[in-house]
This record gives structure tokens, sequence and C-alpha cells, in this order.
């Protein structure tokens, strides 16, 4: 079976173009790991992240999350409230708090 010139060129064509398309690049397949990472690298306590407990948070003042869950909805897109510091209690008997 004699298979033209064209044919031969359009045949080989097809084959490089779908082996071209089933490989990946090394940028293709790392994708997404640096965020991955940053994100992982985040998080205080991996174990708690991967099994999160299922019963609410108790303690903390309700006026004050209620505060800062308002504010939050309201100026999260203003970039002169992310300059303001927020107070947060430890939530021991000494009564401190920090800057964050």
């Amino acid at each position: 079976m004699k298979i033209p010139y064209g044919r031969m060129i359009i045949l080989a064509a097809t084959v490089a173009v779908a082996a071209g398309c089933a490989t990946q690049t090394r940028t293709e397949s790392e994708f997404g790991d640096s965020v991955r990472a940053v994100s992982t690298s985040q998080i205080y306590d991996l174990g708690a992240a991967q099994y999160p407990a299922e019963e609410a948070v108790t303690g903390g003042n309700p006026d004050r999350l209620a505060n800062v869950v308002k504010s939050h909805r309201e100026n999260v897109g203003e970039a002169q409230q992310v300059k303001q510091s927020i107070q947060v209690s430890g939530g021991g008997s000494s009564g401190s708090s920090s800057n964050r």
C-alpha cells in the first residue's frame, strides 16, 4: 500500500501535535505549588486545620466579636482601615492584649 506524500505529512503532523499536547512542561506541572506552600505555612496548627473541632468556640465578648465582623464587612475594601490595629485579648485573667 502506497501512502501519498501529502497524507504522510498530515499524519506525521497529527502525531506530533498529539504528542505535544500529551506532555506538560515543568511550569505547568508545578502550577500552584507556591500558593499551596504559603497557605500551609500560614496555618498555626495543621492538625486542627485537618480535623477541626465541631463544637462552637466558647468565651469572648459577643459585642466585641459582632463589632469586628461588622467592621470587616463595612471596611474590607478600604485600604485605610487596614492600617488600624485590632485589639485581641489573650483570654487570660491578666487582661493583657496585643496588637495584630
